[in-house]
């Protein structure tokens, strides 16, 4: 099989060149075009596996923080997180030993967090259940806890960090 470069035509070398230097051009606007809308893709499906929201309650900015968290802790500590936000009742899934799991029904006042084995170790035990009552839970009555998640996060984050540097 032989590839077959189609000729550029052209009345004059200086137009041919041109032609060709415009073809280039349009060739590198669909390469780059195609990178873009694919960076645009995946950073949405990003966007939607790292949270689940029944209420539609969090905003873009929330939703880009939550991502932020669970990228930073998988590429940080190999550690994945599930967060669902639940207009009513909730059952926590099955998870597995590299998950953190946070589940909220804000409707209903119930929040669940669920740490992985060497997470809550290093965090110890009683670290998720301080977060649960200094944060999420009187977060419910005054409605806003969305921002009470992302405090709930970032300070998962800098004890992690925190414990991190103490080791090096």
């Amino acid at each position: 099989m032989r590839i077959h470069i189609p000729r550029v035509h052209g009345e004059t070398r200086r137009e041919k060149v041109i032609r060709s230097l415009l073809l280039i051009l349009v060739f590198a606007a669909v390469v780059w075009g195609f990178t873009e809308n694919n960076k645009r893709v995946i950073e949405r499906l990003n966007l939607d596996g790292a949270i689940y929201d029944e209420t539609h309650t969090l905003d873009k900015d929330q939703r880009k923080f939550i991502a932020s968290f669970t990228r930073s802790l998988r590429e940080e500590y190999g550690l994945d997180s599930k967060i669902q936000i639940f207009g009513g009742d909730f059952v926590v899934p099955e998870l597995d030993a590299k998950t953190l799991y946070i589940g909220l029904a804000p409707s209903l006042g119930v929040a669940e967090m669920r740490f992985p084995p060497m997470m809550r170790q290093a965090l110890g035990d009683g670290f998720a259940e301080s977060l649960k009552t200094a944060f999420l839970l009187p977060s419910f009555e005054q409605g806003d806890w969305p921002m009470a998640l992302q405090d709930v996060l970032a300070e998962i984050f800098n004890k992690l960090e925190a414990l991190n540097k103490e080791e090096s």
